[in-house]
């Protein structure tokens, strides 16, 4: 996301290094909670291994609140930045259905268009600032769902929340494949505007 920063936000050299390393470890203890809540699951499937479970989801949760806090640092970078007129107003132009169709091509983007739309919106919107927010926001809830989990891990409702703790991980997870599809696009490059007599 380096190039986009730094041709939408113009962030100091300090700044872009900084947020790099940053959005790389989330992205790194993302990927270790997803794996953590996998274990997690698998051992809640069996009556016997609730302590195990709960041992591993507390361990995701523990990784999710990482990445939450290096979003919210990123999230600090980025509105160091200035995203001018030309650079909103790119964001709000572009293509986004062209956009998630190319992805869906190439094998890029997970089939979910509800939450590229949810994603769009908040790109539209607020830019890449917007994005990370979103982004850090989704983590917490997540991370909030486990928490709530882990309070009455055998409970009689135990066997929803853990379906719904599997459904938002897989949104955050999908969620995070658009920020990186997204970001390969070339900033402010025309090609995937929307024609000005289109935008609503």
């Amino acid at each position: 996301m380096s190039a986009v920063c730094n041709k939408i936000l113009a962030l100091s050299e300090e700044g872009l290094r900084d947020k790099k390393r940053l959005a790389q470890t989330a992205g790194t203890e993302l990927t270790a909670a997803a794996s953590e809540l996998c274990r997690a699951l698998e051992l809640a499937e069996h009556g016997d291994g609730l302590g195990g479970a709960a041992v591993y989801a507390a361990a995701a949760q523990d990784r999710l609140g990482n990445a939450a806090r290096l979003l919210a640092q990123v999230g600090d970078i980025l509105a160091t930045g200035t995203l001018t007129e030309e650079s909103a107003s790119w964001y709000r132009r572009l293509d986004y259905d062209r956009l998630y169709r190319s992805g869906l091509g190439l094998g890029q983007v997970p089939h979910s268009i509800e939450l590229w739309q949810a994603f769009a919106r908040q790109a539209a919107k607020g830019g890449p600032v917007g994005i990370c927010r979103d982004m850090r926001g989704r983590t917490v809830a997540v991370a909030a769902l486990i928490g709530n989990w882990l309070e009455r891990p055998d409970g009689p409702e135990s066997d929803g929340a853990l379906l719904r703790i599997q459904s938002a991980m897989a949104d955050l997870a999908a969620y995070a494949q658009f920020v990186a599809f997204a970001n390969k696009v070339e900033p402010r490059d025309p090609a995937w505007l929307t024609p000005l007599g289109s935008v609503a």
